[in-house]
């Protein structure tokens, strides 16, 4: 490695002047305000609701339980009833958000987790719906039913869960 004192740099000479440096700071406050801001996916965990059918004994879960049940590992409540998991599709920001945010995997990685248990007969994939008005909808008419949907979709027709 060459150290700093032995490389030779340029002299190249620099403008000071008042104009010079006016259009150097305009330059730089120009660059600040065109920074992108934001995206189309929601920015935190709170953004995504995880739901149930309104009459669940449900109130929280985990991380580590919601992984489970998206994973389709847990296929029962603690009651012993069946878990009707239901998702969005792979593409949707929604899905996208929840995946990173609250799972804290990809949805690559997930669509994999359930190929593999379709394909080695040791499991099933979750029911996708289209929108999250159709997520909403289903969720509330399913027993033993969990999804999510961007908070602003929440309404009474559906249970929000607490995360732990």
């Amino acid at each position: 490695m060459i150290p700093m004192n032995r490389i030779r740099w340029p002299n190249v000479p620099v403008d000071r002047s008042p104009a010079n440096m006016t259009r150097l700071v305009l330059t730089l406050v120009l660059g600040i305000c065109f920074i992108p801001m934001g995206n189309s996916e929601p920015n935190s965990p709170q953004d995504v609701v995880v739901i149930v059918h309104p009459n669940s004994t449900i109130d929280s879960l985990s991380t580590v339980g919601l992984r489970a049940i998206f994973g389709m590992r847990n296929r029962t409540w603690q009651d012993g009833k069946p878990i009707t998991v239901f998702v969005l599709k792979d593409d949707d920001p929604i899905h996208t958000a929840f995946t990173k945010k609250v799972l804290q995997t990809f949805p690559y990685n997930l669509r994999r987790i359930w190929d593999r248990r379709v394909y080695s007969g040791t499991g099933q994939s979750p029911v996708t719906v289209e929108t999250e008005e159709e997520m909403r909808e289903v969720i509330s008419v399913t027993d033993n039913s969990i999804g999510y949907i961007s908070r602003q979709w929440l309404n009474s027709d559906v249970k929000a869960v607490q995360l732990k």
